[in-house]
């Protein structure tokens, strides 16, 4: 939410300004936060994506929960490849949370497995990734 403190004439309106935007459609609270690095289709292995992650050694999951099991942890290169997204349990780092979690593609003998929205590059907190389709 927007906080402003103005005073005098050009202060009232700049609130009024501001008031507008706030209640312009493309500004309502249920409005999302762009996406700056949505994950992008895979050219090499169709029906993937490539998304790009912070961070390194990002545990991934048997399921969609911050308690399932730990069965990998992410490749190195900031780049995770994923089918796509799913709602499942509250993920929580420092200031950020998410509900949202990416699944990978089984691999070989590995079989598929999830990590936290959190971890991917843009959007903001429990936001779905704008270039992934849900699963």
């Amino acid at each position: 939410m927007l906080t402003v403190a103005l005073a005098g004439r050009k202060g009232a309106a700049a609130a009024a300004l501001a008031a507008a935007l706030l209640l312009s459609p493309g500004l309502t609270p249920s409005a999302q936060a762009a996406d700056s690095a949505p994950c992008t289709p895979d050219r090499n292995y169709p029906g993937t994506f490539l998304c790009p992650i912070w961070g390194s050694d990002i545990n991934l999951r048997s399921a969609p929960d911050p308690q399932a099991q730990v069965t990998a942890t992410s490749p190195p290169g900031g780049v995770l490849r994923v089918q796509c997204q799913v709602k499942g349990g509250r993920a929580t780092y420092g200031d950020y949370w998410h509900t949202w979690w990416v699944k990978t593609p089984a691999v070989g003998m590995a079989k598929s497995a999830y990590m936290s929205e959190i971890f991917l590059v843009g959007g903001g907190n429990d936001e779905p990734d704008t270039g992934l389709p849900t699963c």
